[in-house]
């Protein structure tokens, strides 16, 4: 179940991220017998330029078909030749049979899948290669960026909105299992490009366990997003929806906070994005 959040206005964005930080953001836990201490939870960002978009990968959005793990790293390894040879870095990837006995060892059926080579497939995403990691933001001023940057404009719908979505895996820190579809969440901690640090980078994916092939296949995030609320207290969403027509202001304060295409990506071509918004969009 997503729970919806329509704002009025850009401004009163700071706000409800600084309520649901204080509603989901940390959980009590008593050791002992008097002892009570603070943790905080995993709270994840993402936006989008269009409240009708779906949370989908870009291997959703490449193709219908529904990959397993292993034939899904089969295409991805098959290019490392490739890569090692023009970028100059070695992986040192295991072969196909190697990795699927790694996946069948380590990977439980109830609990998830283990993903092997997270080092490279997170490199394959940040060059855009079609990936089935979902990527998320611990900023909200990031999220809130990559949702307003290429939200349309030029001619507005009445209402046009961009979307934050807001992740919080769990809110007591645990996470329980049905055998169903499941998110699995891959945190920070991985040398890869340097825009994933820049940009607080987390990614997830949701998969579900395929009897047919005796593995983890991966599925729609909605698959557990749309389910009616759940017993246990996790894999929560909620869907901040903002005004385009605050686009410039929004722009412009992100700008403010050093937060723009440049910053995000530090490439030649972000720059000269990141100089046509502040000279067309915010200007």
């Amino acid at each position: 179940m997503i729970i919806e959040r329509n704002l009025g206005s850009w401004s009163e964005f700071r706000a409800v991220i600084d309520e649901i930080r204080q509603t989901y953001g940390y959980h009590e836990y008593l050791v002992g017998n008097t002892q009570t201490y603070k943790e905080k939870n995993i709270v994840l960002f993402r936006g989008q330029a269009s409240t009708q978009w779906l949370l989908e990968t870009t291997l959703e959005r490449k193709t219908d078909k529904k990959f397993t793990l292993v034939q899904y790293l089969s295409k991805a390894t098959k290019i490392v030749h490739e890569l090692e040879s023009y970028m100059g870095i070695k992986w040192n990837l295991l072969d196909i049979p190697d990795l699927q006995q790694e996946i069948i060892k380590k990977s439980d059926d109830l609990f998830g899948p283990f993903l092997p080579c997270y080092e490279y497939l997170v490199y394959l995403r940040h060059h855009g290669y079609p990936s089935p990691l979902l990527d998320w933001s611990e900023s909200p001023y990031i999220a809130a960026y990559f949702a307003m940057c290429d939200a349309y404009q030029k001619r507005l719908l009445p209402d046009q909105r961009v979307a934050v979505f807001v992740y919080i895996e769990s809110l007591d820190g645990t996470k329980s299992f049905d055998g169903g579809p499941l998110i699995k969440v891959k945190g920070p901690f991985v040398s890869t490009h340097k825009r994933h640090f820049i940009q607080k980078a987390w990614y997830t994916i949701a998969a579900k366990w395929s009897a047919e092939h005796q593995e983890f296949s991966f599925c729609s995030h909605h698959e557990i997003f749309d389910k009616p609320p759940s017993i246990y207290n996790q894999d929560k969403l909620i869907k901040i929806t903002i005004p385009v027509a605050d686009r410039k202001l929004a722009l412009k304060d992100l700008d403010d906070y050093n937060i723009n295409h440049f910053t995000l990506f530090q490439t030649e071509d972000s720059l000269i994005k990141a100089l046509s918004i502040k000279n067309f969009d915010i200007d």
